[in-house]
């Protein structure tokens, strides 16, 4: 016999059919999804706990009295999404529900692992934790490309066997990933015997399939790609990524006839527009195809430390054709045994690669696949690169950044979690140590790791070192937890997108919400007036922090798992299917006080207080001195801003303008006054998501003291908000490409006339985005836009 005490949510459920879940009572649910069962062990305060809650909830005595009958039942009660038969969103790449196969570029062993390598790897970790969280069936690949003529050469200079040689620097990749704490499937080698095999039978099928054949070649080749280039793409003598290029003359080589595949390429660009990702890369593939392919030469004669090609030793194959052979490979390919990895997770769901190999995985990789009949990869995604300070990076500048001394200065989390959410995924990123430290102290120290800290000590020294027992809600406990519930969806279509960033800014705000809603409730007040209410108000904290926590796992999985110990949430309950069915048990016994999860950074010559000293009023001769230096004026010197209205009325003696307090982040809201009563009705304002111009001098309007400017783009005919995207932080900085700098004190704007130089190059595109000499004004979660596309108008 099984024993079920369940929760006054889950009764809540039951009854209501909140949030779209249903009850079954067989242990499995209707779409054969593995979901937990409602079971919890009993305490003694837990029957007064469940009365009062659900009693709140409007569950009626009479149900309440089933607890007794239902906790002697001899059956499970399993709640299903009775909403959707989808584990994840479905996009038009990914059904939402079949194993799901993701893989980093496997990684090229000529020298240690990068930024880039850390970086790559997080952004595949995040996805696939994220899945598996979700209940998908996972297989993420990483590994080490270890053949060429870069490593032959590589282990020359340093007098040792090409083989010890990639040993050695294989073991530095694998090394970073456990220090990243990368959640990996498998680490495939190249030089395994396994992958050999799996290349040579690709080989076998391309000849028999009449693909390849043998030629000489003569042309252009760079060592360091490992990349043939045309005339055509030489730039200054060099390859476009800057690399030394080599002439091979007529070298005997075996050719891939990719030439044959130019139209079904560019058909399946046009049929398959997501396959390659982001849109702009897409452009870049598309019109390096329709400038014509040339066959394609995947043999050499001129090194040996490569994989022979079958029935002709004095050829290693092509270092690409070997490498990206390594995505099947890994999965048992050729075996065709319809329970093993390759039948279950090929194609592959998502190959995530950097922007400089894009053209092998959508240009060379399709093609290869096309010829011996294999199915096509549903999505490759090539994100950007890392510069530091505003320079490239690269030896010569001596500003490579070692993701081990990152790890060994800020720790495995606040690492991962800058990586992820400081740029959206896709761009380049620009890396300074000052920007790590105002981002972790700002996002974790301050703000999610405070509220976990503050909250559990609130609860644990008046809660009776417990889970506080909840009475009845009130609407603003139910729009947090409402928050807190469309946190998943709204994440899950981020991921769903390879959207990391902006799934960072998911749990951003929900954490943000959550500090509002503390602020504003008081509960330290509420201790002195109205314990019950206190109870509640910290309960229903705690509850959207285990919401946050269990969706920050993939993210910041050792720092996310702390806090939900510290709250007490039982590890086996801590998947997305549990978000709903699971709620904190009320009365449970805390484990211990609280203890600090992020600390804040110290910023090496105390930056914070120089911050300080710059807003302070300078001297008299400070400001001679700095009169002297001129200033580049341009976007980069307005301090525009993220910012939602949070109240708006109507001037009493301003026919034209409207008072709004505006939230930009800030400890309070912005005062500004709009002249848009002609355009706007009161009532349409408060919510509403703006850019705040905010490096102005405060003035007042009709005596109403403002303090910023809210853009808008115009025409002759009508005037409308310029609006950031609906997950940007609130108080983020607009950022433009190529604009980087400090922005200007408020005295300059006004003195210099900043904004008569800078408004003339405002203006929407075609597409209505707000654009700055027709680079787009971005957030960390995309470009901000006119409200209705409006095209071609100023913004201002």
């Amino acid at each position: 016999m099984k024993r079920i005490i369940f929760k006054a949510w889950l009764l809540n459920a039951i009854v209501t059919g909140a949030s779209g879940f249903s009850v079954s009572t067989n242990g499995n649910s209707a779409n054969g999804k593995k979901l937990a069962s409602a079971s919890a062990s009993a305490s003694a305060q837990q029957p007064a706990a469940i009365s009062a809650f659900a009693k709140v909830n409007g569950i009626r005595s009479s149900i309440i009295a089933t607890k007794s009958h239902l906790s002697s039942t001899t059956e499970d009660l399993v709640f299903t999404d009775s909403s959707s038969n989808t584990l994840t969103p479905v996009t038009s790449f990914d059904d939402g529900v079949s194993p799901f196969e993701i893989t980093t570029p496997i990684y090229y062993v000529n020298d240690k692992p990068h930024i880039g390598h850390a970086y790559t790897s997080t952004a595949c970790d995040v996805i696939a934790r994220f899945m598996r969280l979700s209940g998908r069936e996972v297989f993420f690949l990483s590994g080490t490309d270890e053949h060429g003529q870069k490593v032959e050469q590589s282990a020359a200079k340093k007098g040792v066997d090409p083989q010890d040689f990639v040993d050695d620097v294989s073991q530095s990749f694998r090394d970073l990933l456990k220090l990243m704490n990368i959640s990996n499937d498998e680490f495939i080698r190249t030089t395994s015997e396994q992958h050999k095999e799996s290349v040579k039978h690709l080989w076998r099928t391309l000849v028999d399939k009449g693909f390849i054949y043998k030629g000489t070649y003569s042309g252009w080749y760079s060592v360091r790609d490992e990349c043939f280039y045309n005339e055509s793409e030489l730039v200054d003598g060099n390859a476009p990524t800057g690399a030394e290029v080599e002439w091979v003359a007529k070298e005997e080589s075996y050719f891939f006839k990719l030439s044959a595949f130019e139209d079904q390429l560019l058909e399946m660009y046009e049929n398959s527009p997501d396959m390659i990702a982001p849109p702009s890369r897409r452009n870049e593939v598309s019109s390096f195809v329709r400038g014509g392919l040339r066959d394609l030469s995947v043999s050499r004669t001129s090194f040996k430390w490569g994989v022979p090609v079958p029935d002709d030793e004095e050829h290693v194959m092509y270092v690409w054709i070997d490498a990206l052979a390594n995505y099947m490979s890994a999965l048992g390919y050729p075996n065709d045994d319809p329970e093993g990895n390759f039948a279950k997770f090929w194609p592959a769901s998502v190959h995530v690669v950097g922007k400089d190999i894009l053209r092998f995985h959508a240009v060379y990789w399709p093609a290869f696949l096309m010829a011996a009949g294999l199915p096509l990869p549903k999505r490759v995604y090539a994100h950007g690169w890392w510069t530091k300070d505003g320079e490239k990076i690269s030896k010569s500048l001596g500003n490579v950044i070692d993701p081990v001394d990152l790890v060994a200065t800020y720790g495995v989390d606040p690492t991962r979690f800058f990586l992820m959410s400081e740029v959206p995924f896709g761009n380049d990123g620009d890396f300074s140590n000052s920007s790590m430290i105002y981002k972790c102290n700002a996002n974790l120290a301050n703000e999610y790791g405070n509220l976990a800290h503050r909250l559990c000590t609130l609860v644990y020294k008046n809660c009776d070192q417990a889970i506080p027992i909840p009475g009845a809600l009130t609407a603003e406990d139910e729009e947090l937890l409402a928050k807190a519930k469309a946190a998943r969806g709204n994440a899950a279509k981020q991921v769903a997108n390879q959207a990391i960033s902006q799934y960072a800014n998911v749990m951003i705000n929900l954490v943000k919400d959550a500090n509002k809603y503390i602020d504003v409730m008081a509960p330290w007040a509420l201790k002195k007036t109205d314990t019950e209410r206190m109870s509640t108000v910290l309960y229903v904290l705690m509850e959207t922090l285990r919401y946050a926590s269990i969706l920050y796992q993939p993210i910041i999985p050792d720092s996310a798992n702390k806090i939900l110990d510290q709250i007490m949430v039982p590890k086996d309950e801590r998947t997305f299917a549990h978000l709903e069915t699971s709620p904190l048990t009320p009365g449970k016994a805390m484990d211990g006080p609280p203890k600090i999860i992020f600390s804040r950074f110290e910023v090496p010559g105390d930056v914070e207080a120089a911050n300080k000293k710059a807003q302070e009023k300078p001297a008299k001769k400070k400001k001679q001195q700095q009169s002297q230096v001129p200033i580049e004026i341009d976007i980069a010197r307005l301090d525009i801003r993220v910012g939602v209205i949070t109240k708006a009325w109507e001037h009493e003696e301003a026919d034209k303008l409207f008072c709004e307090e505006i939230d930009i982040g800030e400890e309070s809201p912005r005062q500004i006054a709009s002249g848009l009563r002609e355009h706007y009705k009161v009532e349409d304002l408060v919510g509403q998501r703006v850019l705040v111009l905010t490096n102005l001098k405060s003035r007042k309007l009709v005596g109403f003291p403002s303090h910023g400017m809210v853009l808008c783009a115009s025409n002759d005919d009508k005037t409308e908000f310029v609006e950031p995207p609906a997950d940007a932080a609130v108080g983020e900085r607009i950022r433009v490409e190529g604009f980087e700098g400090d922005a200007a004190t408020e005295n300059q704007v006004g003195k210099k006339k900043m904004m008569d130089k800078i408004f003339p190059d405002l203006k929407t595109n075609d597409d209505g985005v707000a654009s700055y000499k027709g680079i787009p004004l971005m957030t960390s979660a995309g470009a901000c836009k006119a409200q209705t596309g409006l095209a071609g108008a100023d913004v201002a």
